[in-house]
């Protein structure tokens, strides 16, 4: 059995008759269809996924958190607003203050769920959710002294308030910008092309063409001892085998574009207060996330034709080897 199955290896391996290089040419269009179909699947699916993981939580994450900001500032506004005007005597902070601080409290809590930063970023949310409670409680301290002989104690709260936002590395708009920070550092490396892709997609594309060539070659000897000039089998799978070394590459291409593109934007986003320019830019990102559904979708047709290509070619040759040397 031993010396049998070493006559089998030799012949594979050193083919002197046209039924081995057929077998030859067999197993090597079964491994590289096998290597190069695993790998261009695994590359198209990890750059193709991207989109709909940023769409659920990366950019709510970094949307609620320029909310977030934007909400503390205009209520803090306010509040300036209503102490410089007189009206803190007798509105207190003002309606809009309530209303922006509403905003930013949901915001936060929306943060709380949604941030990316893992058990990091949950204890920034959790340390932002107590300093924005110190914020309101000084701030609501501060409308309670209305009598003239008690504006000192009034500038004290509202000094406090003001040193709980703007504090130095321990402040809201401080610990909220690191956050944001790290935030984007973790888009980008979400966006970014790794070395893994990278020679994932080298194996793919070289498992193909090495494919291709395979095909060729076995063409060749098909032609030249089988006389058979043309066979469908292998044409449909040499056309399959371009089709896929060159249409996802292309795909993953453009939609590594759009992931560049969506990183910009929410960047973008993130340093501005213009609730026009963050409108504006949350609609780019949802309509940059969209353009990619079609390539994402053709996850299942892109498995059928790596499935097809290597049953046409393994079929082609198997045919032939029946219809040759059935008997044998």
């Amino acid at each position: 059995m031993r010396a049998r199955l070493g006559r089998l290896v030799r012949a594979l391996l050193f083919p002197k008759t046209v039924k081995y290089r057929l077998l030859r040419l067999l197993t090597a269009v079964l491994v590289l269809g096998a290597a190069g179909s695993a790998a261009l699947l695994v590359s198209y699916d990890t750059v193709h996924r991207v989109p709909a993981e940023l769409q659920a939580r990366s950019v709510p994450a970094v949307q609620d958190a320029v909310a977030f900001r934007t909400a503390l500032l205009a209520a803090d506004a306010e509040v300036r607003r209503s102490y410089e005007d007189g009206l803190m005597d007798t509105v207190g902070p003002g309606e809009r203050y309530r209303q922006q601080s509403g905003a930013a409290r949901q915001a936060l809590s929306r943060l709380s769920d949604r941030q990316i930063e893992g058990d990091d970023g949950r204890r920034v949310v959790e340390v932002l959710n107590v300093l924005h409670d110190s914020y309101q409680d000084a701030i609501t301290d501060a409308a309670y002294y209305r009598d003239a002989a008690d504006r000192p104690m009034r500038e004290q709260k509202l000094y406090e308030a003001e040193t709980v936002l703007t504090r130095e590395v321990t402040g809201i708009l401080p610990r909220l910008a690191g956050l944001q920070d790290r935030q984007l550092a973790n888009i980008e490396d979400r966006t970014d092309v790794s070395a893994a892709e990278k020679a994932g997609w080298i194996v793919a594309v070289a498992a193909l063409l090495l494919l291709a060539l395979v095909l060729l070659l076995a063409w060749r000897v098909l032609w030249r001892y089988c006389g058979r000039l043309f066979s469908g089998w292998l044409a449909v799978a040499l056309v399959l085998v371009g089709v896929l070394a060159t249409v996802p590459l292309a795909a993953t291409y453009d939609t590594q574009d759009t992931l560049d593109a969506i990183h910009t934007e929410l960047a973008a986003v993130d340093r501005t207060d213009d609730r026009d320019r963050i409108d504006a830019g949350a609609a780019t990102v949802r309509s940059l996330i969209a353009s990619t559904s079609a390539a994402t979708r053709a996850m299942p047709w892109l498995a059928a034709g790596c499935g097809l290509a290597v049953a046409c070619a393994a079929g082609g040759l198997l045919w032939r080897l029946y219809a040759d040397y059935g008997k044998d």
